[in-house]
């Protein structure tokens, strides 16, 4: 009995440093032909679909249209390019983080936003209008409440973020902020 639990170790030995070393078959010398594992997918790497927001890649200095600082912020690709992640920075030292992605099964982009204040924002449908992209939050509890942010790109150094709130439905709309993302020089 000790001799066949001593043999029966020595095999799972065995076996796990193959699987550990990527060696299958009773042959320990790897040849050039091995198989390679696969790498990560790359789906998002060329859908130009999921680039179209890239015009808000960066590190920039947000302002008001009149030059007043109101933040920095730093959006880079995440995801194998599949996402876009903001990382905000308040010039009032708040911080916040939106999640920014085009969800295939509904052919829209969507944002998911979180503040300190603990209240996230899902920007669950959004539309393009020539270059600019719209996300759009609606309240089921009060169906007439929109709000819409707004990206577009002014030239190659600057984005325009505007957001917007309508109470009667999106026959009218109230600037909630409006910020120009101007492109930090290297």
């Amino acid at each position: 009995m000790r001799n066949t639990f001593s043999l029966v170790c020595s095999v799972v030995i065995v076996c796990a440093a193959r699987a550990v070393s990527g060696q299958t078959s009773t042959n320990s010398t790897a040849t050039a032909s091995s198989p390679q594992p696969a790498g990560p997918p790359t789906v998002c790497v060329n859908d130009p679909e999921r680039h179209r927001f890239d015009f808000w890649i960066g590190k920039w200095n947000v302002t008001t249209q009149g030059g007043t600082t109101v933040g920095s912020s730093v959006i880079e690709p995440v995801s194998g390019g599949c996402a876009l992640l903001e990382n905000w920075t308040s010039a009032r030292g708040g911080h916040g983080k939106s999640l920014n992605a085009y969800n295939p099964a509904i052919k829209e982009w969507q944002q998911y936003w979180i503040g300190q204040d603990g209240i996230p924002t899902e920007f669950r449908s959004s539309a393009f209008d020539g270059k600019s992209l719209t996300f759009f939050v609606k309240d089921p509890a009060a169906p007439l409440k929109i709000n819409r942010l707004t990206f577009t790109p002014v030239d190659q150094a600057t984005v325009r973020q505007h957001a917007e709130a309508s109470a009667d439905g999106g026959k009218t709309w109230t600037t909630s902020y409006d910020f120009y993302y101007h492109r930090q020089s290297n």
